[in-house]
């Protein structure tokens, strides 16, 4: 009996989108298989990373992923927070009250439109979370070197359409709610 991953990339290497190999081809079956798990593992022990640096500083592990977000995208409205993270306006709400309350962001008003709040990353208050992520990153960078630049290319592409990708399908789960 297959586990239901095997289920979905076997339904998956069955269609015709799959170009250079065979619709049955068993190593690209594996492959998909061994991506897929991959993929999934990277997610959880990227999950369980923030919920840990989360719990030593006293925080949600949507805070932190919130601030990874403003850190990543730069400053965004109340708004923006609230349709990239998919949680209720009172939820963003809550969560942005609880990071000002901790010197993580601050509001400050939206220069072209009075109704709307910007939240941006207090920089100076974000030193013992970073040093919580900086063995991570540094680990991060010193394996990224490893790679070619066209091995880079590679993998960059891999994870922007990956980003894309599930952005716009946490969106439409997001909008039948």
């Amino acid at each position: 009996m297959s586990t239901p991953e095997q289920q979905t990339v076997t339904k998956i290497t069955k269609t015709k989108s799959w170009p250079r190999r065979g619709p049955n081809s068993p190593a690209l079956t594996r492959k998909i298989e061994e991506l897929s798990r991959e993929m999934r593992l990277m997610s959880s022990f990227d999950a369980l990373f923030s919920q840990a640096v989360a719990e030593r500083v006293g925080m949600h592990a949507t805070d932190i992923e919130t601030m990874d977000l403003l850190n990543t995208l730069g400053p965004m409205t109340a708004g923006e927070l609230a349709e990239r993270t998919g949680l209720s306006s009172g939820a963003t709400t809550r969560l942005i009250d609880r990071m000002e309350r901790a010197g993580y962001v601050r509001r400050r008003p939206d220069e072209h439109d009075r109704r709307c709040v910007i939240v941006e990353p207090v920089d100076e208050n974000l030193g013992e979370i970073g040093a919580l992520f900086q063995p991570l990153a540094d680990g991060l960078i010193e394996l990224w070197s490893t790679f070619t630049d066209s091995e880079l290319d590679v993998i960059i592409d891999f994870v922007r359409r990956n980003n894309a990708l599930v952005a716009k399908i946490n969106a439409s789960m997001r909008a039948c709610d």
